[in-house]
């Protein structure tokens, strides 16, 4: 074996190795993912959802414009906050992170407005920008060659813990009221401060020994953190991903919608009453036989449940192999995941593709923040974890502003009822579109003379909503092959400074 190799660790070895600090910073994060996704889980179907059910009542486009303005926030940021999180202390920038996000969380509670609503979303998306790179700088610190694949994977699987758990408590708690759900996300970020202050180790004050960064001011600070994008290995690696995040995060911010207006998830809910009826329970009879469906934001679910169960075997696994080569393989698995589940119209059919859509989340997205750490010199963990942001600030502004149009215009069930009532039923343009978003289905199925469900499938058979979703794999196929291209660029380029070399 070279010298220069690490040696081999086992499975146990590698969990052994990890110190104290990498386990608080699990720990922190697993909290702060249970605020986000759980907020994230429920904030599509409480913006698109009608007033008349406690919430907003806007239209897909607005939903668009909420979370592409969030996540350009919150992802574009860290290109520059990774550098203050460098300069000022990691502990420092997390606490700052933590009083915005309860602020915006908070907000989120009380507002009724668009602009209210907004700039909550501005809010949390700029708390969790600042929190990003010190935490991932601190996980950046405490791996090495010898263990980050199984380290970043253990990193991930409590990332998704906080992501599953989330989900469930706030959609829980938001069938009891709306508000209820934003004031858990604001209230558990009190635990992150005080585990933050008392237990967190500041990695920063190591890297900051020499003494001459202390004496950086804040613009040298920025120009230095965008310095680090000469780095064109970098650099390309950033750019090709950034389509393969317009098509992944549409699971997350459109998917949930597609499910609520497309998806009969009643499959699911029989099929658990027949379960539960085996133990002498009743309690979901009635539901399942009233046509209940499952909560769509617990479909998506599935996600986080199976990479909580099975991140860490596959990131043994592929930590067997060049990270590039286990980036490509999940690209490629996440487009046949979500082509599926995305043009699911049971219930069963859908969470059988958001797992297979895990599978390939579970091989790619951990091991991109390995190879950006590993590629990451020592002073500088957290600049480019910060720039690894930069994929999710294109990729998923694009997915909201560019991708939420498109749907509403092609695939959202509301806008394609009121287009046919116009041009099928001869229905008075302007009457139909000062219709509440509450009242589109049910006028439609009374001029049709028929259930709201048998209306959804005409209008499924008559607009093909699916084809929202080819765009989206379309793009994400294009990334997969340009990760493709670039695995074969960094091979050339190692056999041409091995031809130099000897």
């Amino acid at each position: 074996m070279n010298a220069a190799e690490p040696a081999k660790l086992t499975f146990l070895q590698q969990l052994r190795s990890f110190p104290g600090a990498f386990w608080v910073a699990n720990s922190i994060e697993l909290i702060e993912r249970f605020s986000f996704w759980g907020v994230r889980g429920i904030a599509a179907l409480y913006i698109t959802r009608p007033a008349e059910q406690g919430a907003l009542g806007f239209t897909n486009t607005d939903k668009a414009m909420f979370f592409g303005v969030w996540a350009f926030i919150q992802c574009a940021l860290p290109m520059f906050t990774g550098g203050f999180a460098d300069r000022y202390g990691y502990r420092r920038s997390l606490m700052v992170a933590y009083v915005i996000n309860m602020v915006g969380y908070g907000l989120m509670a009380f507002t009724h407005s668009w602009g209210g609503f907004m700039l909550a979303c501005c809010l949390v998306g700029t708390g969790t920008a600042i929190f990003k790179p010190p935490l991932h700088g601190t996980i950046a610190h405490c791996v090495n060659k010898s263990n980050s694949s199984v380290g970043w994977g253990a990193f991930y699987m409590v990332v998704n813990i906080g992501g599953f758990i989330g989900p469930l408590v706030l959609g829980g708690l938001r069938l009891l009221e709306w508000r209820y759900a934003f004031f858990a996300a604001a209230s558990i970020i009190l635990l992150n401060m005080l585990i933050t202050g008392l237990f967190l180790k500041d990695y920063s004050k190591e890297a900051r020994a020499a003494g001459e960064a202390t004496r950086k001011g804040p613009g040298k600070i920025f120009l230095e953190s965008l310095a680090a994008l000469k780095d064109m290995k970098l650099t390309a690696f950033l750019a090709i991903f950034t389509g393969f995040w317009f098509m992944f995060m549409q699971l997350f911010d459109q998917l949930s919608v597609a499910i609520d207006q497309w998806v009969d998830s009643n499959d699911v809910v029989r099929t658990v009453d027949a379960l539960l009826q085996k133990v002498g329970i009743q309690s979901l009879s009635k539901f399942a036989a009233e046509g209940g469906q499952v909560n769509p934001e617990w479909i998506i679910n599935v996600d986080a449940g199976a990479i909580i169960v099975l991140v860490l075997l596959i990131s043994y696994i592929t930590g067997k192999f060049h990270p590039i080569k286990a980036i490509i393989a999940g690209m490629f698995i996440s487009c046949i995941g979500l082509l599926f589940c995305g043009t699911a119209t049971t219930g069963w059919f859908c969470v059988l593709f958001v797992f297979l859509f895990a599978l390939g989340e579970m091989a790619c997205s951990p091991k991109f923040s390995e190879y950006v750490g590993l590629m990451a010199p020592p002073e500088k963990k957290a600049v480019y974890m910060g720039h690894s942001n930069i994929p999710f600030a294109v990729g998923w502004t694009i997915a909201n502003l560019v991708g939420g149009p498109i749907y509403t215009q092609i695939s959202d069930k509301i806008t394609l009822a009121r287009k046919y009532m116009v041009t099928h039923l001869q229905m008075d343009a302007q009457s139909v579109e000062q219709m509440t978003v509450g009242q589109v289905m049910p006028a439609l199925a009374e001029a049709l003379n028929v259930s709201e469900a048998a209306a959804t499938q005409m209008l499924r058979a008559q607009y093909h909503p699916e084809y929202f979703w080819y765009v989206c794999i379309g793009v994400g196929l294009l990334s997969s092959l340009g990760m493709v291209r670039y695995h074969f660029w960094l091979k050339a380029a190692a056999a041409k400074r091995a031809a130099a070399g000897s």
